[in-house]
């Protein structure tokens, strides 16, 4: 479990920094707040597996728990602040974006794997949380980019699959 734990560690370390890297080189607001957002919450996971690494004991995470829904919460809150001007981005962070949502898909991966491979029920849950974060970090990824690209598919997507609230 060590070896996992220390994959997960060194994961979640290189996603704060990468977000923090790109935060600081954006000047829209909601790119700039995404970003930011998903670097303290990369940080909340390092925090949790060093709790891990320090008691040795998975008990220490039982009550931890994937809250999907703070980011978006957060950026629709900041989204209705921005005039129309913001709403878009230069294309010289399109790279970010794309680098951003394949890290997240690789974590999905490594979490699903982890949660595979898992002994017991306490990790399994653990690793289901981390898979449900990095997914709900994809996604907020995807809406954000696509919509501030443009994409006309992101407007004739199904609903429930986009963040309705940012087509006002």
């Amino acid at each position: 479990m060590k070896e996992i734990l220390e994959k997960a560690l060194k994961f979640e370390q290189e996603g704060y920094e990468y977000y923090m890297k790109i935060s600081k080189q954006i000047i829209n607001p909601l790119a700039k707040r995404l970003f930011e957002s998903l670097a303290q919450q990369e940080k909340v996971h390092e925090e949790i597996i060093k709790s891990l690494f320090a008691s040795n004991n998975f008990d220490s995470v039982k009550e931890f728990k994937s809250n999907t829904a703070l980011l978006e919460e957060e950026l629709k809150a900041l989204f209705s602040q921005l005039e129309d001007c913001q709403r878009k981005i230069p294309l010289d962070h399109i790279e970010g974006y794309k680098l951003a949502m394949e890290m997240e898909k690789r974590g999905y991966e490594m979490y699903k794997k982890f949660h595979i491979e898992a002994k017991s029920e306490e990790e399994k849950k653990f690793f289901e949380a981390l898979m449900k974060e990095e997914l709900e970090h994809l996604n907020s990824l995807d809406n954000v980019y696509r919509f501030l690209t443009g994409t006309e598919v992101w407007y004739s997507e199904e609903e429930s699959k986009v963040w309705n609230w940012m087509n006002t």
